[in-house]
């Protein structure tokens, strides 16, 4: 045996047979009559010895001398309870359930309404986490209208969602772009997959908010937890094994102001536990249908030579059926030194889309009317094995083995062999007048800001009075497939933690973590026009015609009559039936068309292999009753190969490429709580993270352009974008359940990714052009964080049902290095954000109205020249919900869910509001629905 082995046998043996003998050990649970309580503080009385409930109640006190002893229990928003216990030599005792409830209380009966308790939870487990982090629990999910994981965190302070079609679909944590922050799902990131995206940023309209047992957002991050977050992460705590019998079905019905159509939800949670109590087992299922509508417009203009001009104006109407399901199956079977658990998980969002383009071409003298029917799904699903392992009195390993799979697909139309976005367009030539010319002799429209006469939402159409189109003079131009797939998996997800309480006052972890990751991504945007040899090219009015849905009200909130100027339209049903009747007549037109042989399409045609490897080490110090300090290293080593081609277009070849890269990046960290109080925390945290960069950036594909000597293409010799962080907050926390909270946050980032186009050397040649994503030289974010979070009883002893939670965060940042003359704001970054909600509960009836509100943010940079004014802005956004609810008896709940009352646009401007790019309109969004508990 060698020297090291025996001094590790002999640490191990002193730490078991001498420490065991003179120690025991303490778990239990802390629940009201309803369920366990998250959060709680389990205090050894006359002592420092303290610990937490995790979110299931569970508490456990090591290294406690034989004896007896009082434990003091305490949770915001309920009494201080008092128990007695006795701790035996090298034994684990456990202990009867510890239940709160209103009777306990000492000064007051407290009033543990719907909304109250789902604040409680949340109340509860912030302020007694190691770190800085906010929590949603499901009990507050359920009493807002949101309805999948991005929505559910939007009214966290500091966090921000966009969305699509009127729902959330990306999250953004302190002003970041979504890719800069992480989203996992039971502490494993999630594999990404979106239609459009080749970021790392999780899409999460797919998966639906009732399979969300909690939410937590740590904006420090903790050396125990993956170090690719700059903005935080948002972590999705799904339901587990269940602890006693639980049955819970929720129906509603509701509809969508601008569809025809009507929405259906269906939610069920069965759970129970046999096998003497062993197995706990738990089955949660939902479904959700809804008939959306949008009414949209577009503008696509020329540059800063033709002073913006717009010389295309798109009108976009869009109807569709979402349907949205998820599925969480999970059990748990308790060992006499822990337990061991499996899961299943699976979401999916089948989108199945009619939409009708209207393109006004002020450059071409015509319309384009294109039918476009496409069905997009995505469909995640995830298998995790756990187990948790008891080594004597004071040392847990905890173990995990996990693989995800996600993927985005277009469905079977026009056909099983086609499966794509379907476009057919016809065209029909027209004559504008009214236009303004510009320096190149084209006209075109302008708004007011550019020197035209349309205000921002009121572009005219040029057309005759009284102008609309003629299905006969609207001949087929050709039928578009547009085609897009993505499928990431984690292959495998391993990782190991162990937890050594050293003594009362130092508790050590240590950690691996293992993941093999595969992201597939092909692409190709294909034209086909009419064959010259395949007889006369058909008009629309050779179809079966009527009235597009939704026509009628299509964009009335705005000063023009656009769908005056429609023709009827035929149904995408039997368009994608003449494509299929007809293929054989059309020829590809290779030279519209982006495919991976012309070159066209090689930026999204691309294979990333990347394994991750991380291992870390912390410790938790109590230093004394008020000061707990968590610090620790963790390092990560990221293994990446990207496989695509170049094309070089003098030869019409294809060259192979096979780059690889790898890294490590060093995460140390550094957090101090000092609780001044009961009441009141002080919270410091000096943080490094990353980001790596996104896929779409490492693409090894581009073109060559050999005579023009210029490259396009992406980048795989990318560096990571890393952070330095500085948090300071300051938590007070009221006895009824409320929160007041201030804080600053600051960020230094080093080798942020920007597109650029510079001189460089290629295939042995000097001087070329090569355009590519870049590290620049930096970026800086600083802000400031507030919330209050309290009922009003405190003004009256009348409005103790009443009361507000608000929260703002306000922000600024700048990047550095990019070539353009200024240092404009990182992307995605709102100066501010803010939530506001007004509630009511009186245990029986409840009520919300809430105001979410994000400010204005660069969406994507503009060229180097004049970039400030070919900045891409998403444009402020405000949404007002409502929700209300009535607990008949005390099984059955009736409620009410309003969404965007206010008809909210979203809205995309290139440097000025008065220079629109994209407006859509959702309208209003209800449902009506019961909750029925057995």
């Amino acid at each position: 045996m060698s020297k090291l082995t025996q001094i590790a046998a002999a640490i191990v043996l002193a730490s078991s047979a001498s420490v065991y003998a003179s120690s025991g050990k303490l778990v239990g649970v802390v629940e009201d009559p309803q369920s366990s309580l998250p959060g709680a503080i389990v205090r050894v009385k006359g002592s420092d010895v303290s610990t937490v409930t995790n979110y299931r109640g569970e508490f456990a006190l090591s290294k406690l001398a034989s004896g007896r002893y009082t434990l003091f229990v305490s949770y915001i928003g309920y009494g201080d309870v008092e128990i007695e216990v006795e701790v035996t030599d090298g034994k684990v005792v456990t202990l009867k359930p510890i239940v709160l409830n209103n009777s306990q209380t000492i000064e007051e009966v407290v009033s543990v309404g719907q909304i109250f308790r789902g604040e409680m939870a949340a109340a509860n487990t912030q302020k007694n986490a190691l770190s800085i982090k906010s929590v949603i629990a499901a009990d507050g999910i359920g009493k807002l209208p949101d309805r999948n994981a991005a929505e559910a965190v939007q009214r966290i302070p500091g966090v921000s969602i966009e969305r699509d079609q009127g729902e959330g679909r990306f999250v953004a944590v302190r002003g970041l772009p979504a890719q800069w922050s992480s989203t996992s799902l039971n502490g494993n990131r999630l594999p990404t997959a979106e239609e459009e995206t080749t970021s790392r940023a999780t899409a999460f309209d797919f998966f639906p908010s009732e399979l969300i047992e909690f939410v937590e957002v740590s904006k420090a991050i903790t050396p125990d937890m993956e170090g690719d977050a700059i903005g935080g992460n948002v972590n999705f705590i799904t339901k587990k094994g269940a602890d006693e019998f639980i049955l819970k079905t929720n129906l509603g019905v509701g509809q969508n102001e601008l569809a025809d159509g009507n929405n259906y939800s269906a939610n069920v949670i069965y759970g129970d536990r046999v096998l003497n109590d062993k197995l706990g087992f738990i089955i949660n299922a939902t479904a959700w249908k809804r008939d959306w509508a949008t009414d949209n417009f577009e503008t696509r203009r020329r540059g800063k030579e033709e002073d913006y001009g717009i010389y295309r104006l798109e009108l976009r109407d869009y109807t569709g059926t979402r349907e949205t399901y998820g599925l969480n199956g999970s059990v748990e079977y308790d060992l006499d030194n822990g337990s061991i658990s499996a899961s299943a998980l699976y979401g999916t969002l089948v989108d199945d889309e009619t939409h009708y383009k209207h393109r006004l071409r002020f450059d071409k003298s015509r319309i384009e009317l294109q039918h476009i029917r496409d069905e997009l799904i995505t469909e995640m699903t995830g298998y995790e094995f756990r187990g948790e392992h008891d080594f004597g009195i004071d040392k847990t390993l905890n173990w995990q083995i996990a693989s995800y799979e996600n993927e985005f697909r277009y469905g079977n139309k026009p056909n099983t062999q086609d499966h794509s976005y379907f476009v057919m367009r016809f065209d029909q030539q027209v004559n504008y007048s009214g236009l303004k010319e510009a320096s190149n002799g084209k006209s075109y429209a302008y708004n007011v800001v550019d020197g035209g006469q349309d205000p921002w939402n009121g572009i005219g159409t040029y057309l005759p009075e009284n102008f609309s189109m003629d299905p006969s003079q609207s001949q087929l131009s050709w039928v578009n497939l547009y085609k897009v797939f993505v499928n990431e998996k984690d292959r495998a997800v391993v990782n190991v933690d162990l937890d050594w309480q050293i003594d009362n006052a130092l508790a050590v972890k240590f950690g691996a973590k293992y993941r093999d990751k595969q992201r597939q991504a092909s692409f190709s945007d294909e034209f086909y026009s009419w064959g010259e040899t395949s007889g006369d090219t058909p008009t629309l009015d050779s179809f079966t015609l009527s009235d597009q849905p939704g026509r009628n009200d299509y964009l009335s909130e705005l000063p023009v009559n656009y769908q005056g100027i429609f023709a009827p339209v035929a149904s995408t049903e039997d368009a994608m039936q003449f494509w299929n009747n007809n293929r054989a007549k059309f020829e590809l037109d290779e030279g519209e068309s982006a495919l991976v042989q012309n070159g066209g399409a090689l930026g999204r045609n691309f294979t990333v292999n990347e394994t991750h490897a991380s291992f870390y080490g912390m410790g938790i110090y109590q230093l004394n009753e008020d000061v707990e300090i968590v610090a620790g290293i963790r390092a990560t080593h990221t293994d990446t190969e990207v496989l695509g081609f170049t094309y070089l277009e003098d030869s019409n070849s294809l060259v192979a490429n096979n780059h690889t890269k790898d890294y490590w990046a060093i995460l140390p960290s550094f957090h101090l709580t000092y609780r001044a109080s009961e009441d009141t925390n002080y919270r410091f945290a000096l943080t490094r993270t990353f980001a790596r960069p996104d896929f779409g950036d490492l693409t090894a594909g581009g073109t060559f352009l050999e005579q023009e000597q210029k490259l396009e293409t992406g980048n795989p010799d990318l560096n990571p974008t890393f952070s330095i962080n500085l948090d300071l907050m300051v938590e007070h926390y009221f006895e009824r359940v409320g929160l007041l909270s201030a804080g600053v946050f600051y960020k230094d980032i080093k080798d942020p990714i920007y597109w650029s186009t510079q001189k460089d050397t290629y295939r042995g040649v000097d001087g070329i052009s090569i355009t590519r994503p870049e590290n620049g030289d930096g970026a800086k974010v600083a802000g400031v964080e507030i919330a209050f979070n309290r009922d009003l009883a405190f003004i009256s002893p009348q409005l103790e049902n009443f009361g507000v939670m608000s929260n703002a965060t306000f922000m600024d940042s700048e990047m550095t290095g990019l070539n353009r003359g200024d240092n404009p704001a990182i992307p995605g970054q709102a100066d501010e954000l803010y939530n506001f909600t007004l509630y009511y509960d009186d245990t029986q009836f409840a009520a919300r109205f809430s105001v979410n509100h994000k400010g204005a943010y660069i969406d994507e940079h503009g060229s180097e020249e004049n970039a400030s004014q070919e900045d891409i802005f998403y444009g402020a956004n405000t949404t007002v919900d409502f929700t209300t609810s009535y607990q008949l008896n005390e099984h059955a709940l009736v409620y009410l869910e309003l969404n965007n009352l206010t008809d909210e646009p979203l809205e995309y401007y290139q440097g000025n509001k008065g220079r629109p790019v994209q407006v859509e309109y959702y309208g209003i969004r209800g449902m009506v629905g019961l909750n029925y508990q057995f």
